[in-house]
């Protein structure tokens, strides 16, 4: 990766350290996606790399480390938030001002799907594949499944069937092949894993249930 998405990175860290529970994990899963894919895909990785980097760096300014992920205020708070703080790094290491006011402009709409509003994705395909990798992220791995479940108030098997019909199926399906393979695979790891997950929660309700009676002369 080039030297200058690394030096936006280090910027970006301190305001992730002050953001959300996951953050900087969810910015270190969507950068190498990206970097990989956009060549792929013949995205422009001089929008689309600054943007995965900076997008979420507003939620250090919203003060809550797990937040409702549907959250409509929440979103608008840390989009004009992100949009600001990530217009200060672009100009700290020079960035090409045109590509800037791009990055920034997009930054302060990524999340305007929440407010019905899904022109950004359909006007631009590296806003497109964007949003593919943010959703994604929220199958990455179990734990940040359950995690972005429990801000919904949802058990795992709950959030999965919510997650499986979410509206961007419908409003902004993914962009390209291999995004949507991405989806399919990681909803099949986490349906397995959520079965192991009951089956443990199970066991353990079992086991406070009907403790094993202690043999004698043993505390």
């Amino acid at each position: 990766m080039d030297q200058v998405y690394l030096k936006i990175w280090q910027l970006a860290k301190p305001y992730y350290k002050k953001g959300r529970v996951y953050d900087i994990d969810q910015i270190n899963w969507m950068m190498p996606m990206a970097n990989t894919i956009a060549g792929k895909e013949g995205l422009n990785k001089k929008i689309l790399i600054p943007l995965v980097i900076l997008h979420d760096v507003g939620w250090s300014k919203v003060g809550e480390l797990s937040p409702n992920i549907k959250d409509k205020e929440t979103k608008k708070i840390h989009m004009k938030a992100s949009a600001q703080i990530a217009q200060e790094i672009l100009e700290n290491v020079e960035y090409d001002k045109k590509l800037t006011k791009k990055i920034v402009y997009y930054i302060s709409v990524h999340d305007n799907w929440v407010l019905g509003d899904n022109k950004p994705f359909e006007e631009s395909k590296e806003m497109a594949f964007f949003n593919d990798l943010d959703f994604l992220y929220v199958t990455s791995s179990f734990q940040t499944f359950k995690t972005m479940g429990e801000s919904m108030s949802m058990n795992p098997k709950e959030f999965y069937q919510f997650w499986q019909n979410d509206e961007k199926l419908v409003n902004r399906p993914f962009c390209c092949e291999e995004t949507g393979k991405m989806f399919e695979e990681s909803m099949r790891k986490i349906k397995k894993e959520i079965n192991s997950y009951e089956k443990q929660s199970e066991n353990q309700s079992f086991s406070h249930r009907h403790p094993q009676p202690r043999e004698k002369g043993k505390i």
